[in-house]
Parts: C-alpha cells; structure tokens; sequence
C-alpha cells in the first residue's frame, strides 16, 4: 500500500508539474496580505468562469490553467472587484481597496470582516480590532464564540479541548498563550469541523496567525503578569529574537509561582443491602513553581525553501498538594465512623524533552511540508495518605506511581495544483511506549505494572477547489493502529488492538447573496487517554477508588455541521452520532459494598445537537459580541436500576463587550453563563456566572502596556450530580478563581520568529 501511495504522488507530480499557471498575490490597502480573497479566471468575452482559487495566508494564489490569456476577477468581503488582465506566470501583486460608497455630502466606508467562514470553521480578525488590544492570546480566545475558561484551560462549547496551533506550530504549553501579546496576532481561525488533515480524534483546533514583522537584529518582550486571589500568582518572562538576513534565532525564559485552593463538598450514597451515605469535606492547597524556557533557529535559504529545530523544557522547582479529608458515614441513617484524612503529595518530574525539527520547500508547483517530532518526561507522584478512623482501624496508605512517556513522530505533506484546484497528500508516523507503575507498599489496593506500546501509520490526502459560488472540499484519512499492552511484564492480547480506520470528510462553502453557508460532514475517533486505560487503582479514602479499564474501545463519531452567516450574525448547527461512547461508571469492590471504584466503559451509541447563535455588530468604539447556544445529548448508560438518561439541555450564554476609550486606552467587559442541565450521567444542578473585566492602557507608541483587571467576579463555582444507578455522587468545587490580575509587559524593536515547524503526533500528545 505504501508503494503505491509513493507511486500515485509520483506520478501527479510528473502529470502537474508540466502544468502552466498564473501566479500573483493580493494586498489590502495597508499592504498586509488577504488571505481567502477569491480569484477567479474568466472569458474575457461572456464573463464565463473557467478556474479559480482561494489566496493563502501568505495572499498568494496560483491557477493552472492551459490558456494563455484571459481576465481575473479578485473579490473579498468589504472590498472592490478588480478585474485583471491575466497572462500565464506572474501578474504581481493585486492591490484591494474598501468598497466605500458617497451619498450627498456622507461617507459610508465598508470594513474588512471581522468573522469570516472558511470550510472549516470561522476566522476572526485581530489586527486593527479591538481584540488586538485584550492583552494576551489567552484573553482574544477566551472572545471567541463557544470558548470556554476553564481552570485547566479553555474548552469550545460542545467540541471539547480545542487543539491549538500558532503560526502551524502545535502548541504544547499553555503557558505561551499568556506569552503572545495581542497586538502581534493577525488572525485567529476557530475550526470546529476540522478536515482530513487533521487527526481523526481532534474536534476542534485553533489557528493563530502572527503578524509578520520586519527588520532586523534584536527584539523582544518582557512581561510580569500578577494575579491575586487567596494567594498570589507571579509569571515572570523574557522572549527574544535575532534576526539577520536568513537566519532567525528565538528563545524565551519563564519563572511561574502558581498557588491554587480548592475547598470541595463531596456526598456519596450507595443503596445497596446496606444504605451507605458519606458526607466529606476536602481542602487542598497546591503549589507549582517552575522554569520554562525554549530555544530555537530557523534558516530561509529563499522564497523557496526554508528550515529550523525547536527545543523545549521545563524544570519543576516544586509540585506539592497538601490537605486533608473530613468524612462522616452513616450505615441505614445510623452513625458508622467519622474519618480524618491528611494528605501529602509530591510530583518529582525529570525536565522533559520537547524537540522539533522542520523543512518547508517547493520543488516546481509542489509544495513539501516536513516535520519530526521527540518527546519524553517522567513523572513521579508520592502520596502519603494518614487515615484517623473514630470507630473503625485507622490506617497508613502509601503509594508511588512512575509514569514514562516517550513520543517518536514524523509527517509529511505534500500539495500541488491539480484539476483547477489543489490537491494536499501526506503520511505520517508515530511511535509511542508509556510505562506506569504503581506501587502501594501496604496492599490495600493492588500494586501493578502496565506497559503500553502503540504505532500508528496514517495516509491521508484532501482536494480543495473554487466553485463559481464558492469553494468544496474533499478529504479522506486512513489510520492503522497497533497496540500492545503489557501487565507485570507479560503480554495481555485481550487488551492489545489493532486498528484499520477510515475517515472521510467533506465540505461546501458557498455564497449566496450577502449570505456565506457552509455544511460539512466528517467521521472522527476518540481513542482513549492512556490513563484510560491503566489497570492501576488509586485511592482516595476507604470508601472512593478510582481505576482505568484497559477495555475500552474507541469512540466513532458521525458528525454533520451547518452554518450560516449574514453580516454580523452567524447560526451553527451540529450533529453527531457516536457509538461506543465512553462514560464514567461506578463498581463495586468485591466483598466490601460500601467501597466505590469510579472507572469508564463503553456505551452503545449515543447522539447529540449542539446549536448556536452569534450576534457581533459594531456601533463605532464600541464592539460586542452575543453568543446563545443550547446543547442537547441522548444516550442510555446501562445501571442496576435501569438505563439512566440525560433529560435537559445545556445551554450558554456569551456576551463580550469591548470599548475604544480612547486611542491609548480600552476597556472589555464579559460575562459567561452556563446553565443548568445533563450531559451522560452528569447533571449541573446550579448555573455557572463567570464575568470578567480589564482595563489596558498603553504607553510610548504602544511600546509600554499595562493591564488591570478582575476574573470571575461573582466567584462562580461548580456543582454536579452524578447518578451511577446504585450509586450517586455529588460535588461542590469551590476553586479560588476570583482574583485580580495586573500586566505589564514590555516591546523592544519589532522582529518575531519566523518559525514555520508545524510538528508531528499532536494526537498522541495530546492523549498524554
């Protein structure tokens, strides 16, 4: 199969490379780059269409077409027509200007599009908005529409954690998104129904575009971001860069001391022969000091070929939780014992290795996009768990857990015109080994030692073209994974799989009037993170266990997507149809019913629609952005008692509000609310009120920002309910997320990496 992959492309390449093309780029009146301005070639005669294409990010574009002359059409959103003469080979740069309309004696100027929709999600304009002056990179997503806050990170509503891409590099470290000012981004694409060149298990990515800068010699940014809630957060940081001709060096440095507390209510009832009930009160403190720093070069030899390596590490100073457990139980409402838990945990981990390397060429109409990937790190996690117990044996638990991940990737694309359009082939291969062990000295749950050992070989090829109304694209990915899974050292070939998947996807984006549609259609995977699928058990008290379930099977996914935008409304619509779908579920710990192991298992199918509406008009200084949306899921989890099923929607509320002040001085003001409802097995019994305020002032021809703002004002917190049938779990989480944060950062001279690394096995990263 792999020789004839090889073949096929060899012989497109022959086919395509005798091709001829007219070539040019297009500039707004700034003379930025417009990407995804349509160019169209016409018959100079009737005006009929014959070929065209989609500029890319670069506001380049080539047509391969076997006419000698002709006339092109260029268009954008917001921009006058121009029509070109055309002749093959390059016809140099095309200069757009707003589409600005005089009536009597006012002056009505058309605006570049802040959304735009591509075939794969929507793109939102940065540069010259408001949202360049939100802060950091962090603060522009957390506007985008669906995007979630989350304390570990952001979520898009409906799509789950998002995978993120800067300038085509997968970004590993959610740190550097509080590394990138605002200012230096271009564009931020939210694609929400990513195509085949993306992993298959990936339900959304976000692409952020940097602007390009010029000049040489040194430049950089020096930040310190202050938050303080209950304790006081401190990121200290240093990005630099040198450039001279080709070659490009860049690195960065970060201190973080991060404090988090978490003060939680959790009751747990279990009806079985005995009615068991446990109401516990948890106070944790967590503590995180570390170093991060990356280095890299990059070298463009010419327009035509250019290529770099990127390393990262990051030296943990300090990974301590410490707290303690207050539970009382009672047995049929009678008392049964009160516990005192305290809890020490430290996580000693050896600086981990992130290494990339990259080449990015083009050998006569193709373009080749290569990239390798390395990674490794080594955590290792003590817990000394002291249980008091009023009535019962008290007891000392112990426990150590290793955990290696080693990480070898490699992908390469390659693209060229074919058939008036443009055709993408690539394959890409990752290796992957994880070591857990788990050893718990006392026994009182079971010590174990789990390898696992996954490759996976993927094809993958998706062919895009321009349409008289629009722009179609069709895509195809094949996915052959083999695992091997390894208990205390001996083979296990009921929990060792092999794989053969195939994922089609296809898009239509057209226009219609002033209104741009765009469906799609896509299989996707969800194969389970490797602590999924460990057979180690942790404990946490005598009563609550936790496990993975080397069983599990991955999660196919039919989805189908509709969206709609006119102006500055946008309405999305999505469906999906998955079977074995992966839920938590509850057991029973052989001989001792009130002890409760919390681990996952397949579901037959399940199917849900997730629906949004987006309003972002602009009234002047002032930009806002409402976003309504409802999710609705129906699926069925087996129980003792019965099938149990979601019954209410959950929705969400956006509503972002920016203000130009002045033209040194903004202001932002959002609110999130997300209401009560069910998802699985797992209701939101309260609504969650996250707002969030900031104001930024700049200083020296913006060389000098600082940024004073409060988060989640209302100190929203979560509460859930989780119904396992016999059992029901209830959790209050009351995390110290309400704080007021100060940053200051900054400029010195303008040049920014020119890093093109696009990195390979994000997917396996991510699973990590």
């Amino acid at each position: 199969m792999r020789k004839t992959f090889l073949l096929s492309m060899m012989c497109l390449f022959v086919v395509t490379s005798n091709a001829q093309s007219i070539n040019g780029r297009v500039l707004d009146e700034q003379l930025q780059p417009m990407p995804f301005a349509n160019v169209v070639l016409i018959n100079p005669v009737d005006s009929a269409f014959i070929t065209g294409a989609i500029t890319k990010d670069d506001g380049t574009f080539s047509i391969v077409t076997d006419r000698t002359s002709g006339m092109l059409k260029v268009s954008s959103m917001g921009y006058i027509i121009r029509y070109i003469d055309a002749r093959q080979g390059s016809v140099g740069d095309i200069m757009m200007q707003p589409d600005t309309l005089e009536l009597k004696e006012i002056v009505v100027k058309g605006h570049k599009p802040t959304h735009k929709l591509t075939t794969e999600g929507i793109q939102t304009t940065v540069e010259n908005t408001l949202l360049s002056k939100a802060g950091t990179a962090n603060d522009v997503l957390q506007q985008l529409p669906g995007v979630q806050k989350k304390d570990d990170g952001l979520e898009v509503f409906g799509k789950g954690t998002p995978l993120i891409y800067i300038n085509g590099r997968q970004m590993r470290n959610k740190a550097e998104l509080d590394q990138i000012s605002s200012e230096s981004i271009k564009s931020v694409e939210l694609i929400t129904s990513p195509g085949a060149k993306y992993d298959a298990q990936v339900e959304s990515v976000i692409l952020i575009k940097t602007r390009r800068q010029q000049g040489e010699g040194w430049s950089g940014d020096i930040q310190s971001h202050y938050r303080q809630g209950y304790n006081l957060d401190l990121d200290l940081g240093l990005n630099w860069n040198y450039r001279y001709k080709g070659l490009d060096v860049f690195g960065s440095m970060w201190y973080n001391d991060n404090q988090f507390r978490h003060r939680d209510l959790i009751t747990l009832d279990v009806a079985a022969d005995t009615l068991w009930h446990m109401n516990e009160h948890s106070n944790f403190d967590i503590h995180n000091r570390s170093i991060y720093s990356t280095v890299g070069v990059n070298y463009t030899f010419d327009d035509q070929h250019s290529m770099g390596f990127r390393y990262e590490t990051k030296g943990w100073l300090k990974q301590k939780t410490t707290g303690s457990f207050i539970a009382d139980v009672t047995a049929d409402e009678a008392f049964y014992d009160h516990l005192d838990n305290d809890l020490e945990q430290e996580i000693t981990s050896n600086m981990p290795h992130t290494l990339n390397a990259y080449y990015n060429g083009k050998v006569g109409m193709m373009s080749i996009d290569f990239n390798t990937d390395y990674m490794f790190h080594k955590d290792r996690t003590s817990q000394f768990n002291n249980e008091m117990s009023q009535e019962r044996v008290s007891r000392t638990v112990t426990s150590t857990n290793v955990v290696r991940n080693q990480l070898w990737a490699s992908k390469l694309v390659l693209s060229w015109p074919l058939w008036k359009g443009n055709l993408q082939a690539g394959t890409e291969y990752d290796l992957t080994n994880r070591n857990d062990d788990y050893v718990n000295p006392e026994q009182v749950v079971p010590t174990s030692f789990t390898e696992q050992h996954e490759r996976n070989y993927i094809f993958f090829a998706e062919y895009s073209r321009p349409l008289p109304f629009g722009q179609m694209r069709l895509g195809v990915r094949n996915e052959n994974v083999s695992t091997k899974y390894y208990t205390q050292g001996v083979y296990q070939s009921e929990q060792s799989h092999t794989y053969h998947h195939f994922f089609p996807t296809a898009a239509l984006m057209a226009r219609v009037g002033k209104v741009q549609l765009m469906t799609n259609y896509s299989v996707k995977i969800q194969r389970p993170y490797y602590w999924m699928l460990s057979s180690n058990v942790s404990y946490a008290n005598r009563f609550t266990w936790q496990s993975g379930n080397p069983m599990l099977q991955p999660t196919i996914r039919n989805e189908a997507t509709l969206m709609a935008m006119y102006k500055w409304a946008r309405l999305s619509i999505d469906y999906k149809h998955t079977t074995d779908e992966i839920v938590n579920v509850a057991e029973t710990v052989p001989g001792s019913e009130e002890t409760t192991i919390i681990t996952r298992a397949n579901v037959r199918h399940s199917d849900g629609l997730l629906a949004m509406l987006t309003l972002s008009p602009r009234f002047g200084l002032y930009q806002p952005s409402l976003t309504v949306g409802v999710m609705k899921n129906w699926i069925k989890i087996p129980s003792p008692v019965g099938d149990l099923s979601p019954k209410n929607p959950i929705g969400i509320i956006q509503s972002n509000n920016n203000f130009q002040l002045s033209p040194t001085l903004t202001a932002s003001a959002n609110l999130q609310i997300v209401t009560k409802g069910d998802q699985q097995n797992m209701t939101l019994t309260r609504a969650e009120y996250v707002a969030d305020i900031s104001v930024t002032k700049t200083f020296f021809n913006n060389r000098l920002s600082v940024k004073l703002g409060g988060s989640n004002l209302f100190n929203s917190q979560q509460h859930i309910n989780i119904r396992y049938g016999l059992r029901t779990l209830y959790q209050e989480n009351h995390r110290d997320s309400r704080k007021l944060e100060l940053v200051i950062r900054y400029n010195f001279n303008a040049t920014s990496s020119k890093y093109k690394g696009t990195g390979a096995g994000s997917d396996e990263k991510n699973r990590f």
